[in-house]
């Protein structure tokens, strides 16, 4: 008999979900699995925000030190190295850190550098040998002021006996006319104090900064340090 002709045997039919000997079992993404991968997932989108928060902050940082510079100098410079231009100031050595080069001593007395500045290492002292007047002066603070033009003088001053009445002084090429002045007292200690004086310009010319103290005992000393001149 032709077998060819035969039909072919019933098949058993196969399970929907066939799996084979070795094939391990599927798993749905439940359980401690999903917290590990949120945990991990939650960490990245943190520290991709912390980065970017810490970019932003150093982009913004010049502006920050930018606006602290100008406090601090407009309520008078620190120890930054001397020079003209230094915060504006048109007073190249002002901080007396190499020496006294530019300035006169007024009256009869004797000026040197001396330790214990107002923010950095050095000041201006000027003693006494006599009774009297005692102080410094800068003859060109500015070497050509124009009429009209306002400029602002200070300096920070302490003595070595307190009370003791010093006055900045600004003075133009019209002489006693053309000048400015602001007194304040010394403070007890090592306490400094500043004193400021505003001036526009009568006559065109150099100006002539001073800073001096008036019967200063014989033995005491005027102290300056950070003497500023800006246009403004």
């Amino acid at each position: 008999m032709d077998q060819r002709a035969l039909p072919a045997p019933d098949q058993p039919d196969e399970p929907d979900h066939p799996r084979g000997r070795h094939e391990a079992p599927r798993r749905g993404l439940g359980g401690p699995a999903a917290v590990a991968i949120a945990i991990v997932l939650a960490a990245v989108v943190f520290a991709g925000i912390l980065a970017t928060w810490l970019i932003s902050s150093a982009e913004e940082a010049p502006e920050a030190v930018g606006a602290e510079a100008a406090t601090t100098a407009a309520g008078g410079p620190t120890s930054r190295p001397p020079g003209q231009g230094s915060f504006g100031n048109l007073v190249s050595n002002w901080s007396f850190e190499q020496d006294l080069a530019g300035w006169e001593v007024l009256g009869a007395a004797d000026a040197s550098r001396e330790p214990q500045g107002r923010t950095s290492g050095s000041c201006a002292s000027v003693r006494a040998r006599e009774p009297g007047l005692a102080g410094l002066a800068l003859p060109e603070s500015v070497p050509e002021a124009k009429k009209g033009q306002r400029y602002v003088a200070s300096a920070w001053v302490r003595s070595t006996a307190p009370g003791l009445r010093v006055t900045i002084r600004l003075t133009g090429a019209g002489g006693a006319g053309d000048s400015s002045k602001a007194t304040a007292t010394t403070l007890p200690g090592l306490e400094w104090r500043r004193v400021i004086v505003p001036h526009t310009v009568a006559s065109a010319g150099p100006l002539r900064l001073e800073v001096v103290a008036d019967g200063v005992p014989a033995g005491d000393a005027l102290l300056a340090d950070e003497v500023v001149v800006r246009q403004g």
